[in-house]
């Protein structure tokens, strides 16, 4: 038998311990290494993600959501699950389902109450303020722009920081409270110029200098500008260059130092003398117009004129870029396809369910009478979902064509104005050059040429002033109703017009709104008999405009004018529906007409500051 030996035993106790001991310290690299591994794919795929919505990929970006946490099984409520919940609502938001992602985005905010260190609180809070201003809720814009900041200075996020500060200036000068926005704009300018930072300081200084010279602060601005430029030159920052210069060259402008304004705009042309992308080529088209303004100003002409030239070849340019890219009627065409497409779906599933329904009156003679009232209620139904889907179809097809005609009727008047009009004067300014070369021995074709040219502009002016009116682009609504009361107003009918001080708005809203009181007002002309007739119109709030019209006219029924159709009604009802409208008529047979309209005003777009 074999002596036990405890120095032995001991020994190999020990070794035990010691392969056990290298196997934990291997198995926890090894899955250190496969966490590490495994957090670097996740940022990868969020990464990714981002890249698909940016670019308007949201089926792409839906199905790697799906993919990547269906090979993850994250935690209820992990860092990882919300900031995919986070893709999911940005995706829904952008796809087009509003609705649904905005209150996706308040749940998950909602959620990280208890994660206030969480980067995700600055990733929410940043696109609900973008939302929001967007939809010029500034109020709201800011509130949440207020909880990125906060937690940005929390976690100590320059970045999150920056931009916060810089988002929150521009909301507040959206709202025309121009010492709030300065607090923002100034706490960005103080932060210590590093490569995180100088970029938005340099766009700091820019909006100081944009508000110095609203306050006619010239010395300010231009100070303002210079430290701009000087930090945009310093990041090589080619369109921020440009931009600062023009801004400089603007202010000597106003001061009347032409030289150095013009010598400010050439400095901001030679930054994107090659550049060719659509947004600098409307930068180059300005920096022209502002050459030809300067020279006009210390009296050379020659070079006044050659940049104006260049101005206007530029802007045709664009005009006719503007109108190849034109895709109102496919689009029209295409959305007709798809609502007739549905139309048949419906019809389908309308005949499918009859099939249904008479395989079960034959099976069971019990329920006849049961299922005859359920079939014929069920009908009903499906008829008046049937004729919603039709006449929302024809409101869809009136709009887009009525639109797709606005589009157009515009696009060929600028041509006719902005180009054409410009080349016939280019024309009529050679021919006066060339009599006064001739002094005394003019041949008689220069002067007949010259009263030609001059009445093509009389016509093409008259032309592009019949295609849309030039009252209502130069100077807005009010004066354009006015004009249209006074043209129409004769020895038989008088129109009197009230605007009570309403502004001016976005130049699409207003080119559909005069649309649909020129042809009301045709509409009175052509049927009513009237002899008085007013416009009123109210702005409330800021957020609607009013619009009331009053015939003392003969009236009409106003159910068989809907079946007749003859006024046109139904158009101008289904334009306004799209407005988001309300559109009631009050008439009888000789107690005259009152129209009431209310839409809601359309802001002009807002730049963000980033």
């Amino acid at each position: 038998m074999r002596s036990f030996n405890p120095r032995s035993y001991c020994s190999l106790k020990h070794l035990r311990i010691f392969f056990l001991s290298i196997f934990l310290l291997f198995s926890g690299v090894l899955m250190s290494q496969k966490i590490s591994q495994e957090e670097s794919y996740v940022k990868n795929k969020l990464a990714q993600i981002d890249s698909l919505i940016n670019i308007g990929q949201h089926e792409k970006a839906n199905s790697l959501i799906n993919n990547t946490i269906n090979t993850f099984s994250f935690r209820k409520n992990s860092e990882e699950q919300l900031a995919f919940d986070f893709r999911i609502a940005k995706n829904l938001y952008y796809q087009g389902n509003k609705e649904k992602g905005l209150n996706e985005m308040l749940v998950g905010l909602d959620k990280l109450k208890s994660k206030p260190f969480s980067p995700l609180n600055i990733d929410y809070s940043n696109e609900l303020a973008k939302i929001f201003a967007d939809s010029e809720n500034f109020e709201k814009a800011i509130y949440y722009n207020k909880i990125a900041l906060q937690k940005s200075y929390l976690i100590k996020d320059t970045i999150g920081i920056t931009r916060s500060l810089i988002r929150m200036g521009g909301f507040y000068y959206a709202k025309n409270e121009e010492d709030s926005a300065k607090i923002y704009f100034k706490k960005m300018a103080r932060f210590p110029v590093t490569p995180l930072t100088e970029k938005r300081i340099g766009d700091a200084y820019n909006n100081l200098g944009v508000i110095a010279q609203n306050n006619e602060n010239y010395d300010l601005a231009k100070a303002r500008g210079r430290q701009a430029l000087e930090l945009k030159t310093r990041l090589n920052d080619v369109k921020g260059i440009a931009y600062s210069n023009v801004n400089l060259g603007n202010l000597y402008h106003y001061e009347n130092d032409y030289k150095t304004a013009i010598g400010n705009y050439l400095a901001a042309f030679k930054q994107i003398e090659n550049d060719t992308t659509r947004s600098l080529l409307y930068l180059k088209r300005i920096i022209y117009e502002n050459l030809s303004v300067s020279y006009d100003s210390i009296k050379d002409y020659e070079n006044a004129y050659k940049y104006l030239h260049k101005s206007y070849q530029l802007k045709f340019k664009l005009t006719n870029e503007q109108l190849a890219e034109n895709n109102a009627e496919v689009e029209a065409r295409y959305n007709l396809a798809v609502e007739e497409r549905k139309t048949e779906e419906e019809k389908s599933k309308a005949l499918r369910a009859q099939f249904l329904f008479y395989g079960l009156a034959f099976v069971t003679l019990t329920f006849v009478i049961l299922a005859f009232i359920f079939y014929k209620n069920y009908k009903l139904k499906e008829q008046n979902r049937l004729e919603q889907v039709h006449n929302n179809l024809q409101t869809r097809i009136i709009n887009a064509t009525i639109d797709a005609k606005e589009k157009e009727r515009k696009s060929i008047a600028e041509i006719l104005h902005d180009s054409v009009s410009a080349l016939l004067s280019s024309a009529n300014l050679h021919l006066q050059a060339s009599k006064a070369q001739l002094n005394s021995h003019v041949p008689i074709e220069i002067t007949k040429a010259q009263e030609i040219v001059n009445e093509a502009s009389v016509k093409i002016r008259d032309l592009s002033h019949e295609l849309i009116s030039s009252v209502l682009l130069k100077f807005g609504l009010a004066f354009a109703v006015h004009d249209l009361c006074e043209k129409y107003s004769n020895s038989e009918i008088q129109f009197i017009s009230d605007d009570n001080g309403i502004k001016r708005y976005n130049q699409q809203f207003e080119i559909k709104i005069y649309n649909i009181i020129e042809e009301l007002i045709n509409n009175i002309m052509k049927h009513s008999g009237a002899k008085n007739a007013s416009i009123n119109l109210i702005e409330r709030n800021g957020e609607k405009l009013l619009i009331q019209i009053i015939d003392d006219g003969k009236g009409f029924e106003l159910k068989k004018a809907r079946k007749k159709d003859g006024l046109g009604l139904s158009h101008i009802e289904a334009r306004i529906k799209i407005m988001k409208g309300v559109f009631n008529i009050n008439t009888k047979r000789g107690e005259g007409t009152s129209i009431f309209i209310s839409v809601p005003i359309y802001q002009p777009e807002l730049s963000e500051a980033v």
